[in-house]
């Protein structure tokens, strides 16, 4: 919704290490106030040879010269961090008169350090909880408690130096009010529907094609392996499922190397690429399933997989894993539990969808009926209400 013209427009600066165009949440946020008439700048990482500064949808992205690093290295990823951070901070200082508010998204949670020129001047600075970085970190270095407790009181420094924090969904947001006294608010990660809308029922036959679908990051943790194990397992009764991959990640190579191993590259088809938020819904609405096969471990055990969101708000039929926040959002008429999501368990839980397709068909009408309540168009507004109570609008 347009601001009305007697109100000037916010100058809002949000810091994010990622690439602006991929992260749904960060481009639906700045694309908002964007669209409301606010003026917003994105720092955000190198993507092409040179760093460049473009305008996407109306939002100032402004690339710093940091390229994305994917790997096990503890100390690579506390560099990339730290010279981010560095680049941001000094580009914020040059400009700390140009903004209103500060937001930061994490990982990790340091960034709202950037916003301190901003701060100092008395402004708000905003920081959003994607997923905290200690859970990261304990999923890949848990042999290292020290790094491990010095991550962890970072991030209750960051929250005590906030404004305020957002996160996505309440089920978060109760944990963090466990680790901080600031404001926190759930601003639910969840479609856009100027972007994902129903589609039309894509309906198959059990002997016929059957089109499964995973998109996102390619990690051990993610269940994408075992995805992959579970297409293969199901050759003989359903010959013609298929799984489309596509995403990036430390573990694509290895997944590349999974489904030769496996024999199943005539059934798996991996693009190996990001694709843009825009670009998704038609990716999806080729999909007779969706799935979302995450492994439970410290990262995954508290997490709503923005994934779920997507597959529901279009109406593409679920098979997901558990754990207490999806469940919280969607019960059995909704999805398709593969408990546990190993192999053996993901073949049965397609196998459930793929025999029944009207069954699957009214749990996915039951799943449109859910988001309606949870679309941006509704959560918008609970994001607006946080930056304007925190600049006094």
């Amino acid at each position: 919704m347009p601001r009305p013209d007697s109100v000037r427009p916010l100058r809002i600066l949000m810091v994010v290490v990622t690439d602006y165009r991929t992260d749904a949440r960060v481009r639906r946020q700045a694309e908002a106030l964007a669209g409301r008439g606010d003026e917003v700048t994105v720092l955000a990482l190198q993507v092409g040879e040179r760093p460049v500064t473009s305008t996407v949808n109306g939002v100032r992205v402004v690339e710093l010269p940091i390229r994305k690093y994917r790997g096990a290295s503890a100390g690579a990823y506390l560099k990339l961090y730290g010279r981010f951070s560095w680049h941001a901070l000094r580009w914020a200082a040059k400009n700390r008169q140009r903004f209103d508010l500060v937001q930061a998204h994490s990982m990790p949670e340091t960034l709202v350090f950037c916003g301190l020129p901003q701060r100092l001047r008395g402004l708000p600075v905003l920081l959003d909880v994607h997923d905290l970085t200690s859970k990261t970190f304990e999923e890949k270095f848990a042999s290292r408690p020290a790094l491990l407790g010095s991550v962890r009181a970072s991030e209750r420094a960051s929250m005590r130096f906030s404004t305020e924090v957002i996160t996505a969904n309440e089920p978060y947001a109760e944990m963090l009010r466990g680790l901080t006294s600031t404001r926190v608010t759930s601003v639910l990660n969840c479609p856009d529907d100027a972007i994902f809308q129903r589609r039309e029922w894509k309906d198959w036959t059990p002997g016929g094609e059957i089109v499964a679908g995973y998109h996102g990051l390619i990690a051990e943790r993610q269940g994408v392996f075992q995805a992959v194990e579970a297409v293969e397992r199901l050759r003989t009764e359903f010959p013609g499922l298929r799984l489309r991959i596509r995403g990036a990640g430390d573990d694509a190579p290895r997944l590349h190397e999974h489904i030769a191993k496996l024999g199943a590259g005539d059934r798996v088809a991996f693009d190996d690429t990001p694709i843009a938020v825009t670009d998704l819904p038609a990716e999806l609405g080729n999909l007779h399933v969706g799935l979302v096969p995450h492994q439970l471990g410290p990262l995954t055990r508290d997490i709503l997989p923005n994934k779920i969101m997507e597959y529901a708000g279009v109406g593409v039929p679920i098979v997901t894993f558990r754990n207490a926040t999806v469940e919280r959002y969607f019960d059995e008429r909704a999805v398709v539990f593969a408990d546990p999501a190993d192999g053996p368990g993901l073949a049965t839980a397609i196998a459930d969808v793929a025999r029944d397709p009207e069954a699957a068909r009214v749990r996915a009408d039951h799943t449109l009926k859910l988001m309606e309540d949870r679309m941006w168009s509704r959560q918008r507004d609970t994001y607006f209400e946080v930056i304007d109570r925190m600049t006094g609008r």
